[in-house]
């Protein structure tokens, strides 16, 4: 008879956007193998049957196992309302919920590393399962949020701005001139209508916040931090083009990082 790999359910909860991601683990090796994603918008106060409702689709991928089987779920949020319903959910299924008290393979050289939100966590987790450190990795969202990991693998802190956007419906709700445009990336800085100038300022504007914060942390982290590896992820990512400045973008970084823990604090 084959073997029955087990299958668990990461789920990354943020402020706007929840993904989650349904992997193969073989017990043997550390390196899961996702079988399907799947992304929607993040409601505080959805009720149990609602999140079994969102997932079933992505429960039900085949991998050669019965349908909607699922033995282990793993969380990451950044909405602690939730987790009420999540549970009741998941009743009877063994899962984990990230946060600063749970094994590790990387220290928090922080003051108060309790107030770190799980998504980051999960995302310097899942850079050391594919990188070896010092690195800075991007996730715009909501917010877009730097981290920096040094030679030791130690995690000593970054910087919070807001994401594109927030910033754009910020600008939006206080210009009464400024109106809706396609978000689509323009060739050059230069635009020379309101849609252009607009297109210009939400991507290359946040391009190049990010490019500039990223050259002041990695100057704040000294020498050995001159080489230091550059991770984008996160849901507005892939509209990103910092490929010139040095950046590697993975997409799935979260949910690889939730996976690395949850294999990390297996029982």
């Amino acid at each position: 008879m084959p073997e029955v790999k087990a299958r668990w359910l990461a789920i990354d909860i943020g402020n706007t956007q929840t993904v989650a991601g349904l992997y193969e683990i073989d017990a043997r090796d550390p390196k899961p193998a996702l079988i399907s994603t799947a992304r929607f918008k993040t409601e505080a106060d959805l009720a149990a049957q609602d999140w079994l409702s969102r997932l079933k689709r992505l429960m039900s991928a085949q991998s050669g196992a019965s349908e909607s089987r699922v033995d282990r779920v793993l969380v990451a949020s950044v909405v602690p309302s939730v987790r009420t319903a999540l549970a009741q959910a998941f009743s009877g299924t063994p899962w984990l919920w990230i946060d600063s008290t749970i094994r590790r393979s990387f220290e928090l050289r922080l003051p108060h590393p309790e107030q770190l939100g799980a998504d980051r966590i999960a995302n310097v987790a899942g850079a050391l399962a594919r990188f070896d450190p010092p690195f800075v990795i991007v996730d715009a969202g909501t917010a877009t949020t730097f981290c920096m990991v040094d030679e030791h693998r130690r995690y000593l802190g970054g910087s919070i701005v807001a994401g594109m956007e927030t910033s754009f419906n910020a600008l939006a709700s206080r210009a009464a001139r400024l109106f809706e445009v396609d978000w689509s990336r323009p060739g050059m800085a230069l635009g020379n209508t309101t849609e252009t100038q607009l297109q210009s300022g939400i991507f290359q504007g946040h391009e190049a916040l990010i490019e500039g914060m990223t050259t002041r942390l990695i100057r704040d982290g000294g020498a050995s931090f001159e080489k230091a590896r550059r991770i984008l992820t996160g849901g507005w990512g892939h509209l990103l083009d910092l490929r010139e400045q040095g950046f590697e973008f993975v997409p799935t970084l979260t949910l690889e990082g939730i996976i690395r823990l949850g294999w990390e604090n297996r029982e």
